[in-house]
């Protein structure tokens, strides 16, 4: 990433968010949000290609004067939606000889395991290591730095998604003037959001969007499972339409503002007046009014959560659930599901400033994502394939032609990892320049023998035209200058302190 920033574009079903954001000790500082509401998504599919590109620019350059950083390379995250997570491993050997583990080990280990094959209408998102394995002895969860002699194993995870989604959003997001530097999947990301100890017993996110609730299980340090269903905000703010008779926007806001998830705390003081869409005599409603349609859908939704988890194999949550996402900004949502489960609950809000939004949680979480695959590999991506050949045979160019088009992210990966190299070529040259430009300024020059503001250093004109004619004589007269000089070394660093305090 340029100047070491990085960029998450978050292209949800209410709005397009971007982040932009540098490495802080253990975490991410953020430095510019932007934020603009579009009807161009929907379920985490595009379905109006202007309305989201626009939606992006102008989110872009929100962020860019929030920033003020120029922003043109970009992280995007990947919703949950037809998304697949397998489990796979591989192996490097060394034969033997004793090899310091690199990034670029890992790199290939990674990349061996991308190339694995896949269904034609998936796309390999995300490829995150669980473990590794050091000589068959060693499990860690960092191999770099440490010698191997006989071989290295990865235990990996492979996140795949639908084709056709991926290749509509980068299209879209390439048609905004933007350069993707790498994918992330939000179930990889919601990670980031995990303490230790919730990630290490299992723990669920659960991103309560406005189309799509997305949940994610990770248990003893990875993700193990992901899936989402098709229930979120939008779903109250309908029911609430339905229910009271008035318009969308009204329903929206009254929600938002006076709305409650958890019936037996919602109060009957707070009122709220909606206009009637078939009246014009407007409706006064309360809280609780509002809680007992509000309670329903997101009962509902959670309920839907928990039996797709038990029905993949998931029957205990030890380290809790954790809540975010737009619609958990809704009071009461925590206690209502504390009410449902016996294991602890919290809500998930960003703590980094101008992003204390639970709407926020995912776009900051891709880019952690971002700097722990950087860190991981040495700050080397992924590449699909070797560099091209300068010169090659018609058969050697259509099979490079076939394997491009058997994956949409080549040309991706490839420009991440030269913009990496170009980087630290720029680094590189940077640090030179500055080594050069301190040598030459702490370089001591000498002192002009001939200086003309000093009447005893002077020689002149006559002086010359008899030199060739009196070698003996001048010798004398340049002896004598300097047991003068050395005389007055005294008087001559007064002189040179009062012309640089002068």
């Amino acid at each position: 990433m340029k100047e070491h920033y990085y960029v998450a574009l978050d292209i949800g079903s209410s709005s397009v968010k971007v982040v932009v954001g540098e490495k802080f000790h253990n975490g991410v500082n953020v430095i510019g949000t932007g934020q603009t509401f579009t009807d161009g998504v929907s379920k985490g599919m595009i379905n109006d290609f202007d309305q989201a590109k626009n939606a992006i620019i102008d989110t872009i350059k929100k962020a860019k004067i929030a920033s003020g950083i120029d922003i043109d390379e970009v992280f995007v995250k990947v919703p949950v939606a037809d998304t697949r997570i397998r489990f796979t491993e591989d192996v490097i050997r060394f034969g033997g000889q004793a090899t310091e583990i690199t990034g670029e080990h890992i790199e290939e280990l990674l990349e061996n395991v991308r190339q694995s094959g896949f269904e034609s209408n998936e796309e390999v998102v995300s490829v995150y290591p669980v473990s590794f394995i050091v000589d068959s002895l060693h499990e860690v969860s960092d191999p770099k730095d440490m010698v191997v002699e006989e071989s290295l194993a990865v235990k990996a995870g492979v996140v795949t998604a639908n084709r056709s989604l991926l290749i509509n959003l980068v299209k879209c997001v390439e048609a905004a003037g933007l350069t993707i530097l790498d994918v992330y999947s939000d179930a990889l990301n919601y990670q980031h959001i995990l303490t230790d100890a919730e990630i290490e017993l299992g723990a669920v996110v659960i991103d309560i969007g406005m189309d799509l609730t997305q949940f994610a299980y990770y248990e003893r340090g990875a993700l193990k499972y992901a899936n989402s269903v098709a229930l979120g905000g939008r779903d109250i703010t309908l029911d609430i339409v339905d229910e009271f008779n008035t318009s969308y926007d009204e329903a929206d806001q009254a929600k938002e503002q006076y709305g409650h998830a958890f019936f037996d705390h919602a109060s009957d003081d707070e009122k709220v007046t909606l206009s009637q869409s078939d009246s014009d005599q407007p409706l006064q409603v309360t809280s609780k009014d509002l809680a007992d349609v509000i309670e329903l859908v997101i009962e509902d939704t959670f309920m839907s959560v928990f039996e797709n988890i038990a029905a993949n194999g998931i029957n205990k949550v030890q380290g809790g659930f954790v809540i975010t996402g737009g619609t958990a900004n809704i009071r009461g949502v925590k206690e209502l599901a504390q009410d449902l489960v016996a294991e602890k609950v919290r809500i998930h809000i960003p703590n980094q400033m101008g992003a204390r939004k639970p709407e926020f949680s995912s776009a900051i979480s891709t880019l952690s994502s971002g700097i722990m695959f950087d860190e991981l590999l040495d700050y080397v991506t992924i590449d699909n394939y070797d560099d091209y050949p300068e010169a090659s045979s018609d058969n050697e160019e259509n099979e490079v032609q076939e394997e491009q088009s058997t994956n949409f992210f080549t040309s991706l990966f490839n420009k991440r990892k030269e913009e990496n190299e170009l980087q630290v070529n720029r680094d590189e040259e940077a640090a030179v320049e500055v080594e050069r430009q301190r040598d030459e300024d702490d370089y001591d020059y000498p002192e002009e023998e001939n200086s003309y503001d000093r009447e005893d250093d002077y020689i002149a004109d006559d002086d010359y035209e008899d030199y060739e004619d009196d070698q003996e004589e001048s010798r004398r007269s340049s002896e004598s200058k300097e047991a003068k000089e050395e005389g007055n070394i005294g008087g001559k660093m007064k002189k040179i302190l009062k012309n640089l305090f002068e």
